[in-house]
């Protein structure tokens, strides 16, 4: 659990304001797989500003399912990145990208997740009752089996490379009900009628009658939006948690799940293992956390004072993810200004420009 001290909001517990440093050449010299989920990122901006406005992030009203992009860069060769600079792919919705081995992907659009081979042909696709608004993907190399989050209902699923369902976890069903409208989430027509036995404001959820993106983000309990496996403890699972801006860990065998980063804005990002320790991304407040094994926080790094920002995007941030490179360095997704690479040992950053309407949600750094 992060326990830091807080004074005026801000946790003061080894700030780093990326600001700060210098403006240098760092850069990546490794390959990297860009997850592109829409290509409507000006358009993004100005619905994020509404849903602020409004005091609750995310959906309220069905839409299209948007065309999205698998990017493959091999280092960079470019101070952008675009089309004309990288190898590009076509999907619906891609959210998360696990290589399990040098030509092989799992990738999740938005209602299945697909086998690929490095060409982006698909070779299998998994689907599952509750799948919708897929996102992230966590592969276990030694059991070859893989965890994805279902969004669209709440839901984490794993499965094998045979296409088994191994396990399921409902955020409904562990202590995540009701909605934040006192709506509570069923999968059974009986466990509806027993709630509303009760006076409970109850909905049976039928994925059948439900579209590809599932229940609105605005109705879900508590939109998970990432999780991975723990790396050394194989009965343990972490998650991110978007309406409470949690971490939690969940235990596979009891499927209780326990608290263990809170203090996060609403939606928070992509947690995962980093050293001997995790990072998560609080994307809201434009910042990613460093934290020790045991999930207390070690360095909080701020990108939201860095300049480039659109003008409309004064007041707002979204930093999509963070995640490790080798050598010490960091790269981010931010939606506001592009790729931003962080060497804190050097004190150095470099932004690199992404195409204006890609919408980057997830990177992969090649194996």
């Amino acid at each position: 659990m992060v326990t830091n001290k807080v004074a005026n909001g801000e946790i003061q517990r080894d700030f780093v304001d990326v600001s700060t440093f210098a403006l240098g050449s760092v850069g990546f010299d490794v390959a990297l797989h860009l997850i592109v989920k829409s290509l409507d990122q000006i358009e993004r901006r100005l619905r994020l500003v509404e849903s602020k406005e409004r005091g609750r992030i995310g959906r309220i009203e069905e839409r299209a399912i948007a065309k999205g992009l698998w990017v493959r860069i091999d280092g960079i060769k470019a101070t952008s990145i675009e089309r004309s600079t990288a190898r590009v792919s076509e999907f619906r919705e891609p959210r998360g990208l696990a290589q399990i081995a040098p030509d092989r992907f799992l990738l999740s659009d938005v209602s299945s997740v697909l086998l690929l081979d490095a060409e982006a042909r698909v070779l299998r696709r998994f689907t599952h009752p509750f799948f919708a608004f897929l996102h992230s993907l966590s592969f276990d190399r030694i059991n070859e089996r893989f965890l994805v989050v279902s969004s669209g209902y709440d839901c984490l699923v794993e499965m094998d490379l045979e296409g088994r369902v191994l396990w399921e976890w409902f955020a409904w069903e562990h202590g995540y009900n009701p909605s934040l409208d006192g709506t509570y989430l069923c999968r059974t027509a009986a466990l509806a009628e027993r709630y509303r036995a009760e006076g409970k404001r109850s909905v049976f959820v039928d994925s059948s009658k439900l579209g590809e993106l599932g229940l609105m983000t605005s109705q879900r309990s508590n939109h998970p939006n990432s999780a991975c496996y723990h790396p050394t403890d194989p009965n343990r699972v972490l998650a991110t948690l978007g309406h409470s801006g949690e971490v939690i860990d969940i235990d596979r065998r009891s499927a209780a799940a326990r608290t263990v980063v809170s203090g996060l804005e609403a939606m928070p990002h992509a947690i995962q293992p980093c050293g001997e320790g995790w990072i998560i991304t609080n994307t809201l407040r434009g910042e990613f956390w460093l934290l020790d094994r045991g999930f207390n926080l070690q360095t909080r790094v701020v990108t939201r004072n860095l300049p480039g920002k659109p003008k409309e995007m004064s007041a707002h941030e979204w930093l999509q993810a963070a995640y490790p490179l080798p050598n010490g360095k960091f790269i981010a997704a931010d939606a506001n200004r592009g790729l931003i690479v962080v060497d804190l040992r050097t004190r150095e950053y470099r932004v690199f420009p992404v195409d204006a309407s890609w919408c980057v949600h997830h990177l992969v750094v090649s194996s």
